[in-house]
């Protein structure tokens, strides 16, 4: 029975989890469609973290940032990512996670986190989680592309757990 319960439990998670990698060669990520997926009638509180590519970084002009990401160890660190989220704060919350891949202009949105829960401490909470916890777990690279036509790729996050980190 406890089988059950927990197939359940975690099967009532997936259908509250949604998670992409966007190739922005034929999509883009929509904010549409993330409140669509949060919105739920038992939420008392939805935020909304909305990523975008901003035109200076370290003091030099920002044209555009090209995302690249191993997408299925990406797709498993933010389904984790989650399903944390989720066992912390709110069993009900309900979760959408999109990140870009590709070439992506200033302004354009490079991640969204949209979190349905019932209080808002908790939605900020998971939002606020989930963010940091894609910072420094999914293996997504970033090339900053600049205005007098040279780019670079930045330095990132250890991917090893923190407590390994010294």
């Amino acid at each position: 029975r406890n089988i059950c319960s927990s197939s359940h439990e975690r099967y009532r998670w997936l259908m509250n989890i949604h998670i992409a990698v966007v190739d922005t060669k034929g999509q883009r990520i929509l904010k549409e469609k993330a409140i669509k997926f949060i919105s739920s009638e038992s939420n008392g509180a939805e935020t909304i973290f909305i990523g975008r590519v901003r035109n200076e970084n370290s003091g030099k002009k920002v044209t555009a940032v090209t995302y690249d990401a191993h997408d299925q160890m990406v797709l498993k660190s933010f389904n984790s990512i989650c399903e944390l989220a989720i066992k912390k704060f709110d069993k009900n919350a309900r979760i959408f996670l999109e990140h870009a891949k590709g070439l992506i202009s200033v302004g354009e949105i490079s991640v969204l986190i949209a979190v349905g829960a019932g209080h808002r401490d908790e939605a900020f909470k998971i939002c606020r989680y989930i963010l940091e916890e894609v910072k420094h777990q999914s293996p997504i690279w970033k090339k900053e592309h600049y205005v007098e036509g040279t780019d670079r790729w930045l330095s990132g996050h250890s991917l090893r757990p923190k407590d390994e980190i010294k």
